[in-house]
């Protein structure tokens, strides 16, 4: 795998795009083969789930729940963490604009890591 895009990074304390440690464990667990199909999976759910035109609150809360859980179990932990805080403000009726523009930014950096690390959508 390709270290640039793994790093950790201290800008505003966050996490690089996506966790090393996580990435090395599923594919000594499930193989390499295996680990990319998943990531290629991922591209083309944050491709789905972050779709332009998408302007319905409920669909957003629901795209951002599912995202969060796939995206955080391969390591992906900004783009997990954002789309939580856009469930969160989709669940409690708070302001969407901040978390989803944090969202689709995070998705825009994953994508980027994915292709480095070689997956395809």
């Amino acid at each position: 795998m390709r270290e640039a895009a793994l790093e950790p990074t201290a800008e505003k304390g966050r996490w690089a795009v996506c966790n090393e440690a996580t990435l090395a464990e599923l594919e000594d667990l499930l193989g390499r083969d295996h680990l990319m199909q998943l990531l290629s999976l991922l591209i083309v759910e944050i491709r789905i789930r972050f779709r332009a035109g998408n302007d319905d609150r409920n669909a957003i809360g629901q795209d951002a729940h599912a995202l969060l859980a796939s995206s955080g179990a391969l390591g992906f932990v900004d783009l997990s963490r954002c789309c939580s805080a856009i469930a969160q403000a989709c669940l409690n009726g708070g302001d969407i604009d901040v978390p989803l523009q944090e969202g689709r930014v995070a998705a825009k950096r994953a994508l980027d890591a994915l292709a480095v690390l070689g997956a395809y959508g």
